[in-house]
């Protein structure tokens, strides 16, 4: 990937980086001639890739796919799940990307449905199919020769959407079980509809206490303000004050730890399974729809940019509607 900054002479450097390659780096006197060079380079590196793929038997399923977690995914929470999820598929596509067929595609889908859910497989099925469209739009690969081997393969059902509510109560009953740092990163995704990347991504810097809003940083749609209630600032000034330094995260713990903190608490709490992390998300977004507030405002707080989106998040019932009628 390419990367121009101005040096304090003011010429512009590029420094260009590819995984198992040297780092490339040359200086011009304009920002116009960096960014040329930079998009001659890459091109040259697309069209390199490509050609290595295509006339080079070594390159397996498994090549491609990790390849593409390393220039798609690099640096996100997902990079780990999906590179392992790649390795076990690919011990049933030993192939070449290029010599993989719909019949083997149709038949790991057959395997898998009776190893996992209808669910799992589609999910496997749609990163193979990604992974394909990938190669076609940045590698390069002739979409006609190599066609993605899922194109016109019956996709398993997905599952129904979650409708589920988390009421206060049930929330208190899980807070009781939970230690404070977790306590603390389940109420406030429950105040503020947060993802829990968002949440853990979090140091004193993306903070404005007194204006009520915090910055969510690449986040899943991007960089946007997130505005608080009474209780998420009074939560966020107490993990702010226990954070040694302004460069810190908040909430020092893993995505998985948070999980499973979660699934135990849900347990001994007695509630079903139905209450998840990511329901105090829906969860919120239903209150907040709950209170009157338009579309607009609804994604405002939700972080969604798309209206189909908050419609799925926004589990309404009658009950909640009869009260605006008269």
């Amino acid at each position: 990937m390419a990367s121009i900054r101005q040096l304090p002479s003011g010429r512009f450097n590029v420094q260009i980086r590819h995984p198992n390659t040297k780092q490339k780096s040359k200086s011009f006197p304009t920002k116009a001639e960096a960014e040329a060079w930079a998009a001659q380079i890459e091109s040259e590196h697309l069209k390199a890739q490509a050609q290595d793929i295509e006339q080079t038997p070594s390159i397996s399923f498994e090549d491609l796919g990790t390849r593409y977690c390393s220039l798609v995914l690099k640096g996100r929470t997902s990079f780990t799940i999906t590179k392992q999820r790649i390795e076990r598929m690919a011990q049933h596509l030993p192939k070449r990307a290029t010599a993989i067929t719909k019949r083997d595609i149709n038949t790991y889908r057959l395997m898998r449905l009776e190893q996992v859910s209808s669910v799992s497989c589609r999910d496997e099925l749609q990163l193979i199919h990604r992974i394909y469209r990938w190669a076609h739009r940045e590698m390069l690969l002739d979409e006609t020769r190599y066609p993605s081997p899922c194109t016109g393969i019956a996709m398993p059902p997905t599952s129904k959407p979650r409708n589920r509510v988390v009421e206060r109560d049930e929330l208190e009953l899980l807070l009781n079980e939970l230690q404070p740092i977790m306590r603390v990163v389940v109420e406030l995704a429950y105040e503020t509809a947060m993802r829990r990347g968002e949440i853990l991504k979090l140091t004193p810097k993306n903070l404005h206490l007194e204006d009520r809003i915090l910055d969510v940083v690449d986040g899943k749609t991007g960089d946007r303000s997130v505005p608080l209630t009474k209780r998420a600032v009074e939560l966020l000034r107490e993990s702010l004050e226990a954070c040694p330094s302004s460069s810190s995260r908040l909430f020092p713990v893993e995505p998985h730890s948070v999980s499973t903190a979660f699934r135990r608490a849900r347990k001994r709490a007695g509630l079903d399974s139905d209450v998840r992390f990511h329901q105090l998300r829906h969860s919120r977004i239903t209150m907040v729809a709950r209170k009157g507030f338009n579309q607009a405002q609804i994604m405002m707080v939700s972080g969604h940019r798309d209206v189909r989106s908050v419609q799925r998040y926004t589990h309404l019932n009658v009950m909640d509607v009869i009260n605006h009628l008269d």
